[in-house]
């Protein structure tokens, strides 16, 4: 017996040691995100100017949960669920609730190749091109990819990526498979130097001909929408509605410049060009934009001025574009016109989703603060556009770019002001108060008489991280 009580015992300790080598730490963390609004005229027309209407307030909800499952320091894993968002009162928020909105917006494994220093990261993950001021007006979303980082010293790092966007698996009548895929390979090298960053930076992709609108239902076809808008002319060849031309490619080159050095005074720069290629020169589509900003960190405030540039469309509808392509941007000088970067769930991007095709001007005073927990910001940002206005004129642009902002002529522009403001009520609890105003003034003899109304936005935000 005590020889079957000793055996049972070792094999105890040996099962036992395995499962401690195999046990993972599990971590989470995330945010519950409320948001109550108050919007007039988002498209820039009220009902009685034949603009869409809608509802004047509503309110909405979104949960994101990280949960990271640490094995050890050269092994882990991360799964990012997001439920939202849910508008009350609709769908999965009307009465009786049970949502079904529950959605995978990442899931990745990050592992360390063994005896070496390169980090890779392998799955459906964040992935986000430089963009230091106003973040990137390239790409900034979730996609599936491989990224692999490597830190030569502590000044040079590199980052090469591939990511495919879109895979629509069809094949054609051999059974093989098609060119319907969209595939982005690119390398980053920050470049960190004594009181400044210096961050150049490429991608390249391969776009299928027969990477097709018309089933985008089996590839998301609300980031499609925005992806073909800003790689594509806004003047598309006869009957191409839904495709792209053969053998097209596109490739962007930038560079991201921080200086730190004269600290409290701080600028960034950011300058990209980027070009769409195909056999036909009206499928082709290139163009660059510079943003710069400037901010002085004082006790009880932070002013600023940011400035932005970026080549628009000529008069010539059969030469292709003449604006920066992008695939999805993050790009938010301003939080109403454009999409702030770190705002909450909110209406935005009115004007612009890149900044393509137009140039701006703005002031704003950021993190004011009087009070303890509460900070403000203004900002005013004047908004021109630099595409021709014959492009428009003769037909060949819509102003409203289905949810891609305006296409804003040299003879269109447009002031917007912010006023923004964030109480830390808890540690983990913020509530955040924007309140945005668009003055928009449409050329005429562009885009014919019709009344144009100016946009407003109250937000409410109540945002829990945990």
């Amino acid at each position: 017996m005590k020889r079957i009580v000793t055996l049972l015992l070792a094999a105890g300790l040996v099962f036992g040691a395995f499962g401690g080598a195999q046990a993972a730490d599990i971590k989470a963390k995330g945010q519950w995100d409320f948001n109550f609004e108050f919007l007039n005229n988002t498209d820039f027309q009220s009902k009685e100017h034949g603009g869409k209407g809608g509802d004047t307030f509503a309110g909405k909800q979104r949960l994101r949960t990280q949960i990271d499952i640490v094995a050890s320091e050269s092994l882990s894993g991360t799964v990012y669920f997001e439920m939202g968002d849910t508008i009350w009162g609709k769908d999965d928020g009307a009465l009786g609730a049970d949502g079904k909105s529950v959605e995978v917006k990442r899931s990745y494994i990050d592992w360390i190749v063994p005896n070496t220093d390169l980090k890779v990261r392998m799955g459906i993950q964040g992935l986000a091109l430089p963009g230091g001021v106003a973040g990137s007006p390239v790409m900034d979303d979730d996609v599936a990819a491989i990224t692999m980082s490597y830190a030569f010293n502590d000044m040079v790092a590199a980052t090469a990526f591939w990511a495919r966007p879109y895979d629509a698996s069809a094949t054609d009548e051999a059974g093989s498979t098609s060119f319907d895929e969209m595939d982005v390979f690119g390398l980053i090298v920050p470049v960190t130097l004594d009181g400044m960053k210096i961050t150049p930076w490429g991608a390249y992709s391969s776009i299928g001909k027969n990477l097709n609108g018309a089933d985008a239902t089996k590839y998301n076809s609300a980031s499609w929408k925005q992806a073909a808008a800003g790689l594509r002319p806004a003047n598309l060849p006869a009957g191409a509605t839904t495709t792209f031309d053969k053998d097209t490619t596109a490739w962007w080159g930038g560079l991201s410049y921080e200086l730190s050095m004269f600290d409290p005074i701080r600028f960034k720069m950011d300058g990209i060009y980027g070009s769409v290629q195909a056999d036909s020169e009206e499928w082709e589509r290139s163009g660059w934009l510079v943003i710069g900003s400037l901010d002085y960190k004082m006790s009880m405030m932070t002013p600023g001025l940011f400035a932005w540039y970026a080549s628009g469309d000529d008069d010539d509808a059969n030469n292709g574009s003449e604006r920066m392509p992008y695939i999805s941007p993050d790009f938010g000088p301003t939080s109403f016109g454009m999409d702030k970067v770190g705002a909450p769930i909110a209406t935005d991007s009115l004007l612009t989703v890149s900044g393509a095709g137009t140039w701006g001007v703005g002031l704003q005073l950021a993190d004011i603060s009087f009070i303890e927990n509460l900070k403000h910001t203004l900002r005013v940002a004047y908004i021109k556009g630099t595409n021709d206005a014959e492009m428009a004129k003769n037909g060949h642009a819509d102003l409203k770019q289905d949810g891609n902002g305006l296409y804003l002529t040299d003879e269109d522009s447009a002031w917007e002001v912010n006023f923004d403001h964030t109480y830390n009520i808890y540690e983990n609890l913020a509530l955040i108060v924007e309140m945005g105003y668009i003055k928009l003034d449409v050329d005429e003899d562009t885009w014919g008489n019709a009344e144009y109304d100016d946009a407003m936005k109250l937000g409410f935000n109540l945002k829990y991280s945990f």
